[in-house]
Protein backbone atom coordinates (compact mmCIF):
# COMPACT_ATOMS: atom_id res chain seq x y z
CA UNK A 1 0.00 0.00 0.00
CA UNK A 2 1.02 3.16 -0.94
CA UNK A 3 2.29 6.16 1.73
CA UNK A 4 0.78 8.97 1.21
CA UNK A 5 2.55 12.00 2.82
CA UNK A 6 1.68 15.44 3.95
CA UNK A 7 1.58 17.75 0.92
CA UNK A 8 4.47 20.47 1.13
CA UNK A 9 5.12 23.62 -1.12
CA UNK A 10 8.14 23.12 -2.62
CA UNK A 11 10.15 19.43 -3.10
CA UNK A 12 14.49 20.11 -3.62
CA UNK A 13 15.82 17.57 -5.40
CA UNK A 14 19.17 16.48 -3.61
CA UNK A 15 20.81 19.41 -0.92
CA UNK A 16 24.25 20.28 -2.56
CA UNK A 17 25.03 23.92 -2.63
CA UNK A 18 21.56 24.52 -5.15
CA UNK A 19 19.40 22.86 -3.07
CA UNK A 20 20.85 24.41 0.35
CA UNK A 21 20.50 27.82 -0.81
CA UNK A 22 16.97 27.04 -2.67
CA UNK A 23 15.82 26.22 0.55
CA UNK A 24 17.02 29.24 2.46
CA UNK A 25 15.64 31.12 0.15
CA UNK A 26 12.38 29.88 -0.18
CA UNK A 27 11.96 29.38 3.64
CA UNK A 28 12.67 32.92 4.17
CA UNK A 29 10.10 33.66 1.53
CA UNK A 30 7.46 32.18 3.72
CA UNK A 31 7.11 28.39 2.04
CA UNK A 32 7.29 24.87 3.62
CA UNK A 33 10.07 23.04 2.07
CA UNK A 34 11.33 19.40 1.67
CA UNK A 35 14.64 18.60 0.61
CA UNK A 36 15.12 15.05 -0.65
CA UNK A 37 18.86 14.01 -0.49
CA UNK A 38 19.52 10.14 -1.54
CA UNK A 39 22.96 9.76 0.24
CA UNK A 40 23.64 9.95 3.87
CA UNK A 41 23.80 12.80 6.46
CA UNK A 42 27.08 14.00 6.16
CA UNK A 43 28.37 17.13 8.33
CA UNK A 44 31.94 18.58 9.00
CA UNK A 45 31.65 16.27 12.02
CA UNK A 46 31.43 12.88 12.31
CA UNK A 47 32.50 13.14 8.08
CA UNK A 48 35.62 16.03 8.82
CA UNK A 49 36.61 14.74 12.58
CA UNK A 50 40.50 14.77 13.07
CA UNK A 51 42.53 12.89 12.87
CA UNK A 52 40.46 10.33 10.45
CA UNK A 53 39.26 12.62 7.80
CA UNK A 54 43.08 13.51 6.49
CA UNK A 55 43.02 9.70 5.05
CA UNK A 56 44.59 9.95 1.61
CA UNK A 57 43.35 5.96 0.80
CA UNK A 58 39.75 6.54 1.85
CA UNK A 59 38.98 9.90 0.85
CA UNK A 60 41.41 10.27 -2.10
CA UNK A 61 41.82 6.90 -3.93
CA UNK A 62 38.61 5.20 -2.31
CA UNK A 63 37.22 8.58 -2.67
CA UNK A 64 34.29 7.90 0.18
CA UNK A 65 32.55 11.64 -0.43
CA UNK A 66 31.91 10.96 -4.56
CA UNK A 67 29.18 9.81 -6.01
CA UNK A 68 29.80 5.98 -6.68
CA UNK A 69 29.58 5.12 -10.54
CA UNK A 70 28.39 2.21 -10.76
CA UNK A 71 24.98 2.83 -9.18
CA UNK A 72 24.57 6.16 -10.26
CA UNK A 73 26.47 7.83 -13.71
CA UNK A 74 25.87 10.43 -16.77
CA UNK A 75 26.65 9.38 -20.30
CA UNK A 76 29.05 11.25 -22.55
CA UNK A 77 29.68 12.45 -26.34
CA UNK A 78 31.95 14.76 -27.74
CA UNK A 79 29.01 15.19 -30.79
CA UNK A 80 25.74 13.87 -32.27
CA UNK A 81 27.63 11.63 -34.59
CA UNK A 82 28.56 9.35 -31.26
CA UNK A 83 26.92 7.35 -29.59
CA UNK A 84 26.76 8.26 -26.01
CA UNK A 85 28.40 6.35 -23.41
CA UNK A 86 28.43 5.74 -19.53
CA UNK A 87 31.01 8.03 -17.48
CA UNK A 88 33.10 5.35 -15.48
CA UNK A 89 35.79 7.02 -13.87
CA UNK A 90 35.71 10.54 -12.35
CA UNK A 91 38.24 13.06 -13.80
CA UNK A 92 37.78 16.71 -13.61
CA UNK A 93 33.87 16.53 -13.04
CA UNK A 94 33.48 15.27 -9.35
CA UNK A 95 29.93 14.95 -7.96
CA UNK A 96 29.00 14.38 -4.54
CA UNK A 97 26.96 12.22 -2.47
CA UNK A 98 25.17 12.92 0.57
CA UNK A 99 24.48 15.92 2.30
CA UNK A 100 26.77 18.93 0.92
CA UNK A 101 26.98 17.11 -2.29
CA UNK A 102 29.97 18.46 -4.06
CA UNK A 103 30.10 21.78 -1.82
CA UNK A 104 31.38 19.44 0.95
CA UNK A 105 34.57 18.20 -0.68
CA UNK A 106 35.18 20.64 -3.20
CA UNK A 107 38.68 22.84 -2.92
CA UNK A 108 37.10 26.01 -2.01
CA UNK A 109 38.32 28.03 -5.80
CA UNK A 110 35.41 30.52 -5.58
CA UNK A 111 35.97 32.46 -8.59
CA UNK A 112 32.81 35.04 -10.39
CA UNK A 113 31.77 34.35 -13.41
CA UNK A 114 33.47 36.19 -16.32
CA UNK A 115 30.88 38.73 -17.70
CA UNK A 116 31.74 36.92 -21.31
CA UNK A 117 30.92 33.23 -20.35
CA UNK A 118 27.38 35.24 -19.79
CA UNK A 119 27.30 36.03 -23.57
CA UNK A 120 29.63 33.12 -24.81
CA UNK A 121 27.81 32.39 -28.20
CA UNK A 122 27.90 36.18 -28.95
CA UNK A 123 31.20 36.75 -27.83
CA UNK A 124 32.88 34.11 -30.01
CA UNK A 125 30.63 34.98 -33.38
CA UNK A 126 31.38 38.90 -33.02
CA UNK A 127 35.34 37.56 -32.39
CA UNK A 128 35.63 34.99 -35.04
CA UNK A 129 32.48 35.03 -36.93
CA UNK A 130 28.85 33.02 -37.45
CA UNK A 131 30.39 30.02 -38.77
CA UNK A 132 33.28 29.48 -36.10
CA UNK A 133 30.55 27.62 -33.89
CA UNK A 134 30.18 23.97 -35.39
CA UNK A 135 26.58 23.21 -36.24
CA UNK A 136 25.64 21.08 -33.66
CA UNK A 137 27.09 22.59 -31.20
CA UNK A 138 24.31 24.12 -28.56
CA UNK A 139 26.27 26.92 -26.67
CA UNK A 140 23.77 29.70 -25.92
CA UNK A 141 24.22 32.77 -24.28
CA UNK A 142 22.44 32.83 -20.57
CA UNK A 143 20.04 35.35 -21.37
CA UNK A 144 21.36 37.43 -18.14
CA UNK A 145 24.30 39.81 -17.50
CA UNK A 146 27.22 40.24 -14.80
CA UNK A 147 25.67 43.86 -14.01
CA UNK A 148 22.09 41.66 -13.04
CA UNK A 149 23.88 39.08 -10.97
CA UNK A 150 26.55 41.05 -9.13
CA UNK A 151 24.43 41.17 -6.12
CA UNK A 152 23.59 37.75 -5.32
CA UNK A 153 27.78 37.18 -6.49
CA UNK A 154 28.33 39.95 -3.53
CA UNK A 155 25.61 38.11 -1.48
CA UNK A 156 27.22 34.53 -1.65
CA UNK A 157 30.68 35.90 -1.19
CA UNK A 158 29.16 37.11 2.17
CA UNK A 159 27.71 33.79 2.85
CA UNK A 160 30.75 31.75 2.06
CA UNK A 161 33.61 33.93 4.12
CA UNK A 162 35.11 34.43 0.89
CA UNK A 163 38.76 35.48 0.92
CA UNK A 164 40.41 37.93 -1.58
CA UNK A 165 41.84 40.83 -2.82
CA UNK A 166 39.38 43.13 -5.03
CA UNK A 167 40.76 44.75 -8.03
CA UNK A 168 38.38 47.59 -8.62
CA UNK A 169 35.42 48.42 -6.58
CA UNK A 170 32.60 50.77 -8.14
CA UNK A 171 34.69 51.66 -10.64
CA UNK A 172 37.97 52.41 -8.62
CA UNK A 173 41.26 50.10 -8.92
CA UNK A 174 41.69 49.57 -5.09
CA UNK A 175 43.79 46.12 -5.73
CA UNK A 176 46.93 47.50 -7.94
CA UNK A 177 49.86 46.31 -6.18
CA UNK A 178 48.21 44.25 -3.27
CA UNK A 179 47.59 40.88 -5.37
CA UNK A 180 44.38 42.03 -6.99
CA UNK A 181 42.89 40.72 -10.43
CA UNK A 182 43.27 43.11 -13.52
CA UNK A 183 40.73 40.95 -15.45
CA UNK A 184 38.36 40.59 -12.70
CA UNK A 185 34.97 42.62 -13.65
CA UNK A 186 34.22 44.88 -11.72
CA UNK A 187 32.54 44.70 -8.28
CA UNK A 188 29.96 46.61 -5.55
CA UNK A 189 31.98 45.75 -2.39
CA UNK A 190 35.24 43.71 -1.36
CA UNK A 191 35.59 40.59 -0.37
CA UNK A 192 34.21 39.67 3.19
CA UNK A 193 37.48 38.36 4.60
CA UNK A 194 41.55 39.42 2.87
CA UNK A 195 43.44 37.30 1.18
CA UNK A 196 44.97 34.16 2.04
CA UNK A 197 48.84 35.01 2.81
CA UNK A 198 51.05 33.72 0.40
CA UNK A 199 53.06 30.50 1.31
CA UNK A 200 56.76 31.16 0.66
CA UNK A 201 56.39 29.12 -2.41
CA UNK A 202 54.04 31.37 -3.79
CA UNK A 203 55.87 34.23 -3.28
CA UNK A 204 58.84 33.01 -5.71
CA UNK A 205 56.69 32.22 -8.23
CA UNK A 206 54.94 36.01 -7.57
CA UNK A 207 58.31 37.36 -8.19
CA UNK A 208 59.02 35.11 -11.10
CA UNK A 209 55.44 36.32 -12.68
CA UNK A 210 55.81 39.75 -12.33
CA UNK A 211 59.55 39.54 -13.18
CA UNK A 212 58.45 38.57 -17.33
CA UNK A 213 55.52 40.54 -17.32
CA UNK A 214 52.61 38.58 -16.03
CA UNK A 215 50.19 39.69 -13.63
CA UNK A 216 49.89 37.27 -10.60
CA UNK A 217 46.89 37.77 -8.38
CA UNK A 218 45.57 36.34 -5.04
CA UNK A 219 43.10 33.32 -5.82
CA UNK A 220 39.50 34.12 -4.34
CA UNK A 221 38.87 31.31 -2.10
CA UNK A 222 36.14 30.23 0.32
CA UNK A 223 38.82 29.37 2.68
CA UNK A 224 38.42 31.42 5.89
CA UNK A 225 41.84 33.57 6.04
CA UNK A 226 40.13 34.63 9.60
CA UNK A 227 37.72 33.74 12.16
CA UNK A 228 34.15 34.27 10.69
CA UNK A 229 30.11 34.96 11.14
CA UNK A 230 28.12 34.86 8.46
CA UNK A 231 25.03 36.83 7.93
CA UNK A 232 22.92 33.39 8.78
CA UNK A 233 25.27 33.60 12.04
CA UNK A 234 27.26 30.55 10.97
CA UNK A 235 30.49 30.76 12.31
CA UNK A 236 33.92 29.54 10.64
CA UNK A 237 37.60 29.20 11.86
CA UNK A 238 40.94 30.23 9.92
CA UNK A 239 42.33 27.98 7.33
CA UNK A 240 45.50 26.31 8.75
CA UNK A 241 47.47 25.61 5.34
CA UNK A 242 47.03 22.22 6.18
CA UNK A 243 46.13 21.09 2.17
CA UNK A 244 43.29 18.40 2.86
CA UNK A 245 40.53 20.59 0.81
CA UNK A 246 39.82 18.92 -2.64
CA UNK A 247 37.99 15.63 -1.64
CA UNK A 248 38.08 15.94 2.56
CA UNK A 249 35.27 17.55 4.57
CA UNK A 250 37.22 20.24 6.18
CA UNK A 251 38.15 19.65 10.11
CA UNK A 252 38.79 23.85 11.06
CA UNK A 253 35.12 24.37 9.55
CA UNK A 254 37.35 26.50 7.48
CA UNK A 255 35.99 25.48 3.84
CA UNK A 256 32.56 26.78 2.91
CA UNK A 257 29.95 24.22 2.83
CA UNK A 258 26.41 24.05 2.40
CA UNK A 259 26.51 22.02 6.02
CA UNK A 260 28.77 24.97 7.41
CA UNK A 261 27.19 27.65 6.06
CA UNK A 262 23.66 26.97 5.19
CA UNK A 263 22.66 24.04 7.44
CA UNK A 264 23.19 25.38 10.46
CA UNK A 265 20.46 28.16 9.69
CA UNK A 266 18.09 26.31 8.15
CA UNK A 267 17.50 23.81 11.73
CA UNK A 268 16.62 26.13 13.28
CA UNK A 269 13.74 26.84 10.51
CA UNK A 270 10.52 25.05 11.45
CA UNK A 271 9.18 25.71 7.59
CA UNK A 272 12.38 23.02 6.34
CA UNK A 273 12.56 19.60 6.92
CA UNK A 274 15.60 17.52 5.25
CA UNK A 275 15.15 13.76 4.04
CA UNK A 276 18.34 11.85 3.49
CA UNK A 277 18.56 8.18 1.86
CA UNK A 278 15.60 9.75 -0.37
CA UNK A 279 16.38 8.50 -3.82
CA UNK A 280 14.28 10.49 -6.33
CA UNK A 281 13.49 8.52 -9.27
CA UNK A 282 10.82 10.45 -11.01
CA UNK A 283 9.28 13.67 -10.85
CA UNK A 284 5.67 14.59 -12.41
Amino acid sequence: MATVLKKTDVAIVGFGWVGAIMAKELTEAGLNVVALERGPMRDTWPDGAYPQVIDELTYNIRRKLFQDLSKSTVTIRHNTSQQAVPYRQLAAFLPGTGVGGAGLHWSGVHFRVDPIELRMRSHYEERYGKNFIPQDMIIQDFGVTYDELEPFFDKAEKVFGTSGTAWSIKGKVVGKGRGGNAFAPDRSDDFPLPAQKNTWSAQLFEKAALEVGYHPYNLPSANTSDSYTNPYGAQMGPCNFCGFCSGYACYMYSKASPNVNILPALRQEKRFELRTNANVLKVT
